[in-house]
C-alpha cells in the first residue's frame, strides 16, 4: 500500500484500490506519451460526467493527468479530466481554497497558471485516494486546509475545512484549463451563494477539436466577500467578468510539427488565453463556521443545463459525508463485478486499481433530461441513453470495451448508441473524441471495433442494422467533417481502389495533426482499416446482413496487400507502382507506434493465415520466440512493445501455435515486472482504462484475443479463486487452486466438470446460469495440453468471418 493511504474501508471491493498508481513517471519514455500512466487520483462516479481531481505543480512528469505525485504543490482542483491519455486536456475550471487575503488578481500575465503566492503546498502524509473519496492537506502546519472531494453522475462536491482566520476564499479560475482557454465567462451571484460560467478550450494533442463547457458551483454558506478578476486586474464586489482571445489552433499546430509532436512538444503554457476568473470568501473566523462546501455540475448545453444536473443530483440534497458513502457504495457495486480471493496483497491492489481504472472512462456527457452538444455543434437530446464522449478508441476497442460489455453492459450498449447518434449528427463515427469537439487522434476507424466488441460480448441493447449503417457508410464515403477537420477513414480511397493505402501518403503523427487528410503509417493503417472491416462484418452478420458481411469479410483480408513475402514483413506499399517500401523491422517509416516487426502480428481476425504466410507453425513460433526475448523493447525496436497497444495481443498468438505455454508465461512475466502498486506503477499510458484492462484480462486467464468476437483465449488465472457476476445472475467462478506467481503454465481446464482440450473459450459459453472454469496449474513450461492443432482458437479469414 502506498506511503500516506487511509486505512482500507473493510469489507468493501474498493478496499484494495490506490487511485494514485499511474500518476508518476515508472517506465522508459518512448516518444507515445511520456512514460505515467497519466491517470489521475481524484473523486469520479464509474463514466462519470465530473471528474473532480487535484492539479498539481509544476506537472511536468504526468501533464495529461493534471496530477504527478512527486509534486508538492497544488493549483486547483478541476473538473473534469482524462484518465491515461498521452496529451494534456481538460482540467476545465480549477478551485483553489486559500487563506491569503485575495487582494491582487490570482492571474499570471500570459498564463493559465495560478500566482504562485496562492498556490498551496501539500505532501502525502494523510492522503486518501480511493474510489469517490480524495482527501488532502493543504500547507501542512498550523495553518492547513483540509480538502475533501467526492462525486456522482453528474455532479461533485469539494469540502474546505479552513484553519480559524479572517480569509478563508475559495478562487475559480476560469482561465486554467491545461490547454488554455479561448473563453472565459463568469457571473457571481452572492444571492445564491453560486458562481457560474462558460469557458472554451480544446487543442487535445494540439488537434483543431474546439469545446464550450459551462458550470455551475453552490456554496453550502454566504459569502462574506466576492469578486472577480480580468486578466490582471481584479475587481472586489464584480458580478461578472468575461475574457475571450483569439483561437489560436492554427499556431498551436505549426508549433507542434516543428517541435516533432508528443505530449511535451510545446513547453510551458500552450497558450496565451483567456484570463478570467471569480472568488468568494467565507467568515471562518469561529470552529464552528471554518467548514465550507461547494457543490459542483457541468454541462455542454448550458449553464442552465448544468444548474439542472446539479438539483436532478441527489449530492444536492445530501450532506457531503452522505454524499461521499453513495460514491462508495456505487464504485463496491461496480468493483464487486468481479471479486478475487487468495494471492498477494500486492496482487489484490494492482488487480482492484486496474479494474477501477477501466471503469473511469468513457464519460457521460448528456445532462439529466437528456440534452448534449452534437458533432454538428446543435443541442440534441439523448433518448432513453446516456449520452458518452472522452473515447479513446484506438486503445480501447482491445481489452476495455470487451471489459466493460461484461461489467457494466447498459453504459457498454449506450456507448454503441452514442456513437451512433455522433454519426447521425455530425456525419462520421468518431475516433478520439473529446466532450463535444472530435479529434483526428490515433488512426484507424477504431469504432466499427468497439461496436463489435460490445456486441460480441453480449451489450446488444442498440439497433444493431442502424450500427451496421453508421459503420458502412465510414468505411465507404470519404468525408471531412467541419468539426475539427475530422477524417474518420484518411486514404480511404486508395484503401477501396487498391486494397491498402498508398505510402506516398503517409506522414507522422504531427503531420496528421496538421493536415488530417494525410495518413499516419499507411502500413499500420490498412492493417487497422482491415481489422474494422471485420468488425463490421461480424455485426452485419448478427444482424442478419449477409451481403454487407460477405462484402466486408473479403475486405478484412486486405492485410495480405501490404505483407510482403521478400521479407516477411508488414511492409508499406507505393500506390503508383504497387512495390513495397521497404523499412527495416526496427524503426522506419509507415507505421503508427510501433514498427513493421511488431506489425507483423496484427492480423489476430485471421491467424491461421497468417502462419501460413510466415512459412507455418515451426517457422512462426520459431520467430515468435525471438520476438519475445524482450518484453518491453519500445515502439522502435524488432521485439515486443507490452507498454502499449500494437503488441498487446501478441501473446496470444502461441494458443493457434501450440505452445499456450509460452503466452501464458509472456503473460504473467509482463503483468509482474512491467506493473507495481505504486505512483509509477504503470509501463506507459493507461489509455483511457485500456491497459488495466489488459492486466485484468491476465490475471483472470483469459484474453478477448480476437476484436470483433468473443474468443477469449485461455491463459493462467493469478489468484486462487475468481468469481464474475454477469448481467442476469449469471455467474463465473474460476477456481485455479495452486494459482501463484510462479505458477503461470496450465496442465488442464475443466469447464462445468468437463475436460477442456481447447485452449479458447467462446463468450457464448458463458451465458449460461451459472458457469464454473477449473484449470490446472504449474510451475513447468513443459506441458501437452493445448498443443495440438486441434486445440487452436478459431481464424476467420474469408467467409468464416460471417460463421458463429
Amino acid at each position: 500500500m502506498l506511503v500516506g493511504a487511509a486505512p482500507a474501508w473493510a469489507g468493501s471491493p474498493s478496499a484494495s484500490v490506490d487511485t494514485r498508481i499511474g500518476t508518476d513517471e515508472g517506465a522508459a519514455d518512448f516518444g507515445t506519451g511520456g512514460g505515467a500512466g497519466a491517470t489521475y487520483p481524484g473523486a469520479v462516479a464509474p463514466f462519470g460526467m465530473v471528474q473532480l481531481s487535484p492539479d498539481t505543480a509544476p506537472g511536468i512528469v504526468n501533464p495529461a493527468g493534471g496530477y504527478s505525485y512527486r509534486d508538492d504543490e497544488i493549483k486547483g482542483f478541476s473538473l473534469t479530466h482524462l484518465s491515461g491519455a498521452g496529451c494534456a486536456a481538460l482540467s476545465d475550471v480549477p478551485l483553489l481554497p486559500t487563506t491569503h487575503a485575495v487582494d491582487a488578481a490570482p492571474s499570471v500575465k500570459g498564463s493559465y497558471d495560478v500566482n504562485p503566492r496562492y498556490v498551496a503546498a501539500f505532501t502525502h502524509r494523510g492522503e486518501v485516494a480511493r474510489p469517490g473519496d480524495y482527501r488532502v492537506r493543504l500547507n501542512p502546519g498550523r495553518r492547513a486546509i483540509e480538502a475533501e472531494l467526492t462525486a456522482t453522475q453528474r455532479a461533485g462536491a469539494l469540502r474546505v475545512t479552513f484553519p480559524r482566520g479572517p480569509h478563508g476564499s475559495i478562487l475559480v479560475n476560469a482561465g486554467g484549463s491545461a490547454m488554455g482557454n479561448t473563453v472565459a465567462n463568469l457571473r457571481v451571484d452572492p444571492a445564491r451563494r453560486e458562481i457560474s460560467g462558460t469557458v472554451g478550450s480544446g487543442g487535445f494533442c494540439y488537434a483543431a477539436d474546439r469545446y464550450t463547457l459551462h458550470f455551475v458551483i453552490r456554496f453550502d454558506r454566504p459569502f462574506a466577500t466576492s469578486g472577480t478578476w480580468r486578466r490582471t486586474t481584479l475587481r472586489p464586489g464584480g458580478r461578472s467578468t468575461s475574457d475571450e482571445v483569439a483561437d489560436r489552433t492554427g499556431p498551436l499546430l505549426l508549433q507542434y510539427k516543428r517541435l516533432g509532436g508528443g505530449p511535451k512538444a510545446v513547453p510551458g503554457n500552450p497558450t496565451k488565453g483567456a484570463q478570467a476568473g471569480a472568488y468568494a470568501t467565507f467568515d471562518t473566523a469561529g470552529d464552528a463556521q471554518r467548514a465550507v462546501v461547494a457543490r459542483v455540475a457541468i454541462s455542454t448545453v448550458s449553464v442552465a443545463g448544468a444548474r439542472h444536473n446539479l438539483a436532478a443530483d441527489a449530492l444536492a440534497r445530501r450532506s457531503f459525508g452522505a454524499a461521499r458513502a453513495a460514491a462508495r457504495r456505487a464504485w463496491a457495486r461496480q468493483l464487486g463485478a468481479i471479486q478475487v480471493d487468495g494471492g498477494a496483497a500486492r496482487d489484490r491492489e494492482i488487480f482492484s486499481t486496474s479494474l477501477y481504472h477501466a471503469q473511469v472512462m468513457p464519460n457521460v456527457v448528456s445532462d439529466a433530461d437528456g440534452r448534449y452538444l452534437g458533432q454538428d455543434g446543435r443541442v440534441h437530446r439523448a433518448a432513453g441513453f446516456d449520452k458518452y464522449s472522452n473515447i479513446s478508441g484506438w486503445d480501447t476497442y482491445r481489452s476495455q470495451m470487451p471489459l466493460m460489455a461484461l461489467v457494466a453492459p447498459r453504459a457498454a450498449s449506450d456507448l454503441v448508441r452514442s456513437m451512433v447518434a455522433d454519426q447521425h449528427d455530425g456525419g462520421s463515427l468518431p475516433k478520439w473524441p473529446v466532450l463535444s469537439g472530435q479529434t483526428n487522434v490515433m488512426v484507424g476507424d477504431p469504432a466499427d471495433l468497439l461496436i463489435a466488441g460490445a456486441y460480441a460480448f453480449g451489450a446488444r441493447d442498440f439497433d444493431a442494422k442502424a450500427a451496421v449503417r453508421a459503420m458502412v457508410a465510414g468505411a465507404t464515403q470519404p468525408k471531412v467533417i467541419a468539426n475539427g477537420g475530422y477524417v474518420e477513414r484518411a486514404g480511404l480511397d486508395d484503401y477501396q481502389r487498391l486494397g491498402y493505402v498508398g505510402f506516398e501518403q503517409n506522414t507522422d503523427s504531427p503531420g496528421q495533426t496538421v493536415a488530417p487528410a494525410k495518413v499516419w503509417g499507411t502500413a499500420s493503417t490498412t492493417l487497422e482499416y482491415a481489422l474494422a472491416d471485420f468488425g463490421i462484418a461480424r455485426v452485419a452478420a448478427g444482424a442478419g446482413d449477409a451481403a454487407t458481411c460477405g462484402a466486408f469479410a473479403a475486405r478484412a483480408g486486405n492485410w495480405r496487400n501490404v505483407f510482403d513475402p521478400a521479407t516477411g514483413l508488414m511492409q508499406p506499399r507505393a500506390a503508383a507502382t504497387g512495390a513495397f517500401v521497404a523499412q527495416p523491422g526496427a524503426g522506419g517509416a509507415g507505421f503508427v507506434e510501433g514498427t513493421a516487426a511488431q506489425y507483423t502480428w496484427f492480423v489476430p481476425q485471421d491467424v491461421a493465415g497468417l502462419v501460413a504466410a510466415l512459412g507455418g507453425r515451426d517457422a512462426a513460433r520459431a520467430r515468435l520466440d525471438t520476438f519475445f526475448t524482450t518484453l518491453n523493447s519500445g515502439a522502435e525496436s524488432d521485439k515486443a512493445f507490452l507498454g502499449n497497444e500494437p503488441t498487446l495481443l501478441t501473446p496470444a498468438l502461441y494458443n493457434w501455435l501450440g505452445r499456450p505455454a509460452a503466452g501464458a508465461g509472456i503473460v504473467r512475466k509482463a503483468m509482474l515486472s512491467l506493473y507495481r502498486a505504486t505512483p509509477g506503477g504503470f509501463p506507459g499510458n493507461d489509455d483511457g482504462g485500456q491497459m488495466s484492462a489488459w492486466w485484468v484480462f491476465g490475471a483472470l486467464g483469459l484474453s478477448p484475443s480476437v476484436p470483433g468476437t468473443g474468443v477469449l483465449t485461455l491463459g493462467s488465472p493469478l489468484f486462487p479463486k475468481v468469481t464474475l457476476k454477469l448481467a442476469g445472475g449469471r455467474t463465473v467462478e474460476i477456481r485455479a487452486p495452486r494459482a501463484a506467481p510462479s505458477r503461470p503454465y496450465v496442465h488442464a481446464v475443466r469447464l462445468n466438470g468437463k475436460p477442456l482440450t481447447r485452449t479458447w473459450l467462446a463468450y457464448g459459453a458463458l451465458r449460461r446460469g451459472r458457469t464454473r472454469i477449473d484449470v490446472d496449474l504449474s510451475a513447468s513450461a513443459a506441458q501437452t495440453w493445448g498443443t495440438a492443432e486441434t486445440a487452436a482458437p478459431p481464424s476467420f479469414g474469408g467467409a468464416a468471418a460471417c460463421g458463429r
